[in-house]
């Protein structure tokens, strides 16, 4: 019995996900300190959206607890947040204190609307390799979404509940606490095209850029943190596209051991 409620809550929360997306940051509530003057947003809406993505397989024991809810037992991170394998998740949080020393604009990079973003200067060497090599296959990427402070996601989730009448299990399926967010890490890029208008959301999964990114990404050492068919162990719903840096070296070794991220993650660091 109490597996048949679990499963209809879970499908009653994916049902009422919201058309605006965690990634999406709310224009009144960017720290201003931070550079987004330029920020583009736009509202993202489910319409007819068909996802024909894989879902991948996985083997997994049925959780005692919901997918989405967060662990009763919250311990700091036990890498330094500079460490591309710290493990940052629902368990695992990055101390408030805590802000990359080497950020510096993503257009360093090349890639389109990037005079708006911040990332970790460590990453530029390769996204620039993988954007080029993008545009010479044809493939246009943007990005939307990349480094946010603590108390940016500090407002971000606040705005979220506000918007969802205070519902916090539908706001933790798709959007992370403060401390438990991978943005604060400043390694995190939330990708689009002009496929769709430079817009973030389920509809980016069935772009060529997503296909490109599916395929090619991990080879210059960014990595899907949110896969689809791994939320029992991820902890929050397929983002296609959500991609966390950690190295070449790292990204392969990954694939090698065939391991989602978060696995990855936990194998370094359990």
């Amino acid at each position: 019995m109490k597996r048949i409620t679990g499963i209809i809550i879970t499908l009653a929360l994916l049902l009422l996900i919201p058309q605006k997306m965690d990634d999406l940051l709310p224009p009144e509530h960017v720290n201003k300190q931070e550079d987004y003057s330029n920020k583009q947003e736009s509202e993202w809406y489910v319409m007819g959206i068909q996802d024909t993505s894989e879902i991948l397989q996985v083997k997994t024991s049925v959780s005692s607890t919901n997918w989405w809810e967060y662990p009763s037992n919250i311990y700091t991170t036990e890498r330094d947040g500079d460490d591309l394998l710290v493990l940052v998740n629902k368990q695992f949080k990055l101390p408030s204190t805590y802000a990359p020393s080497d950020l510096v604009k993503a257009s360093k990079s090349g890639i389109r609307r990037g005079e708006s973003y911040q990332l970790r200067s460590i990453l530029i060497p390769d996204l620039t390799a993988m954007i080029n090599d993008a545009k010479s296959s044809g493939i246009d990427l943007s990005i939307v979404s990349a480094y946010r402070s603590y108390q940016t996601q500090v407002n971000t989730y606040k705005y979220w509940l506000g918007k969802n009448n205070n519902n916090i299990a539908l706001v933790d399926t798709f959007s992370a606490r403060a401390g438990h967010s991978q943005h604060q890490l400043g390694t995190v890029i939330d990708f689009s095209t002009k496929e769709i208008n430079d817009s973030l959301g389920d509809e980016f999964t069935n772009t060529e850029a997503s296909k490109w990114l599916t395929q090619n990404a991990y080879k210059y050492g960014f990595i899907l943190s949110y896969p689809k068919g791994y939320e029992k162990i991820t902890g929050y719903k397929f983002e296609s596209w959500h991609y966390r840096y950690i190295g070449k070296a790292y990204a392969q070794e990954m694939i090698d051991m065939g391991l989602i991220l978060e696995q990855y993650l936990q194998s370094k660091t359990l």
